[in-house]
This record gives structure tokens, C-alpha cells and sequence, in this order.
């Protein structure tokens, strides 16, 4: 209906020309008031600027020299024997402003002179008469711009309000013509036929050639890729894992022949998130929010749900952690009650809960990077990638897995305070080496199989074995996850001080109940959301340094359906 009722071509071009002469002006104004401002610095130079210049027989100047190098008595002095005039006409605390003249029998003695004392000349050329009448001058055609500009916005909001909705629906309708005018540019056209080549979902195959041939003289023919051709990858996940899409976004697709890690990633995102806030009552806030805004956005759905899901996450954390807003229950009377949930202890105020903390980022650290190496283990399985199984991801998994028992069997891991006492009885030990010297080998046999000569290839596989990608690495990788002990206490230990100053604002006579909720509310929000961005960037590193590399290459081609795609409407279906 707007379309055949508008006629947008005229409403266009007056916006666009309105919208470049606005700029024009602004430009104009701000060159002008350049211009004020390098003449006001002389505006006690009462003459007229023709006035100054070379003449005939002498030459006047006006310039400046910095205070702190001379004294006016010694600078005229100075000049005088230079066969130079001078008068001081303004003085500030940087520059003495001076009007200088000479004979052009001495002009170049006396330029040389003006150039080692570091005269810096005014730049006030090209204007006639005094520097008072030029600066009123401008200061009138800045008054006419800004008039002229007062006009041409309040114009402008004439046309926003007659046409800004109808131009919001034209864009709309404007950016998804042009996808489909780039879908039919991208063909092979020649009088009488055209050629058209898509990808489609297999699912939708069938009808996609009933709807092509509804129409006559049209024929859809199935073809294979070809060599080396890019073949774009579509995410499909269950409801439950589908926003946990937008993390492998951010990373890249994975290519056609890839493995999808949406599902495997998503419980360590959440869980991650949730020990970076460690916090149950922001997580209950998270959920709170996730499912209001969700009502209202649409279109920003799936980035809620995956809020929702962390949220749920952050409420486990806070609650095992005894986080509830900080202490704040400790300031309301029902701190035994919450300490009950924190089977873990509470970390910023026993060092239990501290130590708790600590192993339990090491242990969910462990496992996701283990948990990665099985990942491509059956991945390389499944493109029978034979190789990559049992030269590449095997051997390590067997070498991460026994090191880890290994440790907590000895004192290693009492003395780390790892766990309280050997969780493997030490005999296990001497049947672990069995396991790993021979899968040590393998990966220095067979890890740089690529390369052509032996001893080079040996050299590369004991790199990899031990610092290129290899034990160092693997260690810090699991060192990598205490950052999440480190995020969770930044959060607790905000949280704590935040109650204690809100809680200190009682004392303030009247106000002092305002200034308690006061603090409380605003503190809080800001902890929440600076913290929250932390968890959320910091989580996604764990992905993508330490968890992807394991499995994962990306670096695939979205698919994109051809579609309506509504950037500034909302279509509400009836």
C-alpha cells in the first residue's frame, strides 16, 4: 500500500540535498571559527592589515616569541642591534605579541635574526581592514550559517514526521529487492535463456522443484559440486543447543566436512559463565531479564535464551558458593539458611571454599580439554581419518589422561593441596608408564609424518611432544581455567564491599535508608554488568584457545538463505 501510494523519488533527493547542505554548513561554520579564533589573538593590533608587509623601503611584521625564552627590556634590546623595531602590543602567560619593522636595506640580516629567535609570524594574510571589523565580519556570517541551519534541520524534522515510517518500510522493502536483484545478477543470462545456480537444504529439494515448475518453460537440474568449490555450512541444532550458535559464529562455521561443536561446547559455556559471576542472585536476575526482553525481542531471541541458560548456571554457581548478591544475607538475619546450599563452602570467607574453588576450575578444566582430544579422536574416526585418530588424537589422550592419575596418585597433588590425600593408590603409577612411553613414541614417530626427511621429522615430533603443542601446552591450557576462580572471587569480593559501604550509609542521619538502597541497587547493577562482560569474554577464550584448538578448524561459508530479512519492521502475523 505505501508503495503505491508514495511516491519517495522527490522526498529522497530533498533529504539527501537537505542533509549535504547541513554538512556543508557545519563545515563551514567550524572553518570559520578557525579563522575567529587565529585573528582574536590579535585583537589588540588596532591598525589595518593591509597596513602591514612588505613595502618599498621597510617591512612591519606582527608575531609572537615565548616568554620563558626573553624578557621584553633584553628582546628589544636584542632587536636593536639587529637593526630591528619592535613594539609589545599584548602579553600572556606563553607569548609576548609583538609588531615588528626594518629597513629592507637590513631584510636579510634581520629575517635571519627573527628566525633564530624563533619569531613566529601571525597568519592573518588575506584579510583588509582592522582585526576587530574582520572578526565581526565572520562572526555575522556564523550567525547567518547557524539560521540558515536552524531552518534546514526544522524542515528535516518536517519530513520525519510526515514520512519517517513509510521511509522505514521502503528501506525494508528496498535492502531485501536488492538481495534478490544481486541473487538474479549473480546468473548467466543470454537472449533467451537464463542460468541460475543455488544451494539448497537437502529437505527442501523436492519443493523447490515443485514451485519452479509452476512455471512453464523452466527446468531444475540437480549437479554435483565442483573441485575445490566451497560448500556452505547451515547450523541446525535442537532448541536446547541452537543459542550456543552464536559463540561458534563469532568463531566461524565449520567447514561441510567438519563436526558441529554447538552441542559440545554448550553445558561448558553455561557452566563456565556461571563460575566467572558466581553469583545467585545476578544469575536470577539474568533469568528475569532473558525472559522479559524475550517477549519484546524477537529478533534477538536466541542471544536471551542463551542468557537464560547462563543465568541458571550462575544460580547453581552462587548458590554451591554461597552468593547471594555478595554476603547480603549475612545483613538480613538468613545466612545460615542460604550456607546450607554451599556445599562447597564460601571461598572469600574459608579457605575450604577457597581451595573448593581452585580444584574445581582445574577439574572442569581438565576434563573439557580431555574432552576435546575425544572429540577429534572419533571425528577423525568418522572421516576415516586414520592418521589423526591414532597417531595424533590417541596418543595424547592416553598421555593427559595417565599424568592426571599419575598426580593425584602421589603427594604431588597433597602438596598443591590438589585434593586432601592420593585419590589413586600409587601402585597404578608403574602400569600408567607402560602407557605413556609408548604413546610419547608414537608422537615422535608419527606427529610430523608430513615431512620427508627422518631426523627433521623426529626433531619436529619431539617439538610437539614437548613445547610445540605439547606437555607445556597442555599444562597451560588447564592453568588457563583458574581464571575462573580468579572471576568469580573479583565478583564475590565487589559484592561484599559494595553491602559494606551501603550498609555503613544507616548511619547517616535521615537519609540514611535512601543511601543504603541506594548504593546497594546501583552497585550491584554495576558489578552485575561489568562482570558479566568479563565472564562472557573471558569464557569465550576458554573456547577458542583452549577448547576448539583441540578439534576444531572453522573458518567455513555461512549459509545464507535467500529470504526476507526484516531489519527495521516488525510483521505481525494475524
Amino acid at each position: 500500500r505505501i508503495l503505491r501510494t508514495r511516491n519517495f523519488d522527490e522526498v529522497i533527493k530533498d533529504i539527501l540535498g537537505t542533509e549535504e547542505e547541513i554538512n556543508t554548513i557545519n563545515s563551514t561554520i567550524k572553518e570559520i571559527k578557525v579563522q575567529i579564533e587565529r585573528l582574536s589573538q590579535w585583537i589588540s593590533y588596532r591598525g589595518k592589515i593591509e597596513d602591514l608587509g612588505t613595502r618599498e623601503i621597510y617591512t612591519v611584521k606582527l608575531g609572537r616569541i615565548r616568554c620563558s625564552k626573553y624578557k621584553f627590556e633584553e628582546l628589544k634590546d636584542k632587536f636593536f642591534r639587529s637593526n630591528v623595531t619592535l613594539e609589545k602590543i599584548f602579553q600572556d602567560e606563553d607569548f609576548i605579541y609583538l609588531i615588528v619593522a626594518y629597513h629592507n636595506y637590513y631584510r636579510k640580516e634581520a629575517e635571519e635574526f627573527l628566525s633564530k629567535s624563533s619569531f613566529e609570524e601571525a597568519d592573518i594574510g588575506g584579510y583588509t581592514g582592522t582585526i576587530s571589523q574582520n572578526i565581526d565580519l565572520l562572526t555575522k556570517k556564523v550567525e547567518y550559517n547557524s539560521s540558515r541551519k536552524t531552518r534546514l534541520l526544522a524542515h528535516m524534522r518536517g519530513l520525519a514526521e510526515e514520512y519517517r515510517n513509510p521511509l522505514i518500510v521502503y528501506l525494508d522493502w528496498l535492502e531485501n529487492s536488492l538481495d534478490i536483484e544481486n541473487a538474479i545478477n549473480s546468473g548467466f543470462s543470454t537472449e533467451s535463456v537464463s542460468f541460475y545456480t543455488c544451494w539448497v537444504k537437502r529437505e527442501n529439494v523436492e519443493k523447490v522443484i515443485r514451485i519452479v515448475q509452476e512455471y512453464r518453460f523452466t527446468r531444475v537440474i540437480e549437479v554435483e559440486p565442483e573441485e575445490g568449490e566451497v560448500i556452505p555450512t547451515l547450523l541446525e541444532n535442537r532448541p536446547l543447543f541452537r543459542p550456543f550458535e552464536i559463540v561458534v559464529n563469532l568463531y566461524g562455521v565449520p567447514k561441510h566436512f567438519e563436526i558441529d561443536p554447538t552441542p559440545w561446547l554448550s553445558i561448558f559455556f553455561a557452566a563456565f559463565f556461571g563460575l566467572c559471576v558466581t553469583d545467585a542472585g545476578y544469575g536470577i536476575l539474568f533469568c528475569i531479564l532473558a525472559l522479559i526482553f524475550s517477549f519484546k525481542m524477537k529478533e534477538a531471541r536466541n542471544f536471551l535464551r542463551l542468557v537464560f541458560f547462563c543465568g541458571i548456571f550462575t544460580v547453581m554457581a552462587g548458590a554451591v558458593f554461597n552468593g547471594w548478591f555478595g554476603d547480603l544475607p549475612s545483613y538480613l538475619g538468613f545466612d545460615k539458611l542460604f550456607s546450607r546450599l554451599a556445599i562447597f563452602g564460601d571461598p572469600l570467607k574459608s579457605n575450604v571454599g577457597a581451595m573448593n574453588f581452585f580444584r574445581l576450575a582445574l577439574l572442569v578444566g581438565v576434563i573439557q580439554v580431555i574432552y576435546g582430544l575425544f572429540i577429534k579422536f572419533f571425528d577423525s574416526l568418522r572421516q576415516k581419518d586414520w592418521g589423526g585418530a591414532f597417531f595424533d588424537s590417541l596418543p595424547w589422550i592416553l598421555i593427559v589422561g595417565s599424568m592426571v592419575v599419575l598426580v593425584l596418585s602421589s603427594n604431588v597433588a597433597v602438596s598443591m593441596q590438589l585434593a586432601d590425600a592420593p585419590v589413586f593408590p600409587a601402585s597404578v603409577s608403574r602400569y600408567l608408564v607402560w602407557l605413556i612411553i609408548p604413546s610419547a613414541l608414537v608422537i615422535v614417530l608419527f606427529s610430523a609424518r608430513e615431512e620427508k626427511s627422518w631426523m627433521f621429522r623426529l626433531f619436529m615430533g619431539f617439538l610437539r611432544l614437548t613445547i610445540v603443542s605439547g606437555i607445556t601446552s597442555y599444562l597451560g591450557d588447564f592453568l588457563s581455567y583458574i581464571r575462573l576462580m580468579a572471576l568469580g572471587l573479583v565478583t564475590a569480593g565487589i559484592g561484599v564491599a559494595i553491602n559494606k559501604i551501603a550498609f555503613q550509609m544507616l548511619s547517616i542521619p535521615g537519609v540514611g535508608f535512601l543511601a543504603m538502597a541506594v548504593v546497594l541497587i546501583f552497585g550491584h547493577i554495576f558489578n552485575m554488568g561489568i562482570n558479566a562482560l568479563g565472564g562472557f569474554v573471558h569464557t569465550l577464550r576458554l573456547q577458542y584457545v583452549e577448547f576448539f584448538p583441540k578439534f576444531y578448524i572453522g573458518g567455513g561459508r555461512p549459509f545464507r538463505v535467500l529470504k526476507d530479512k526484516h531489519k527495521y519492521v516488525t510483521i505481525l502475523e494475524e
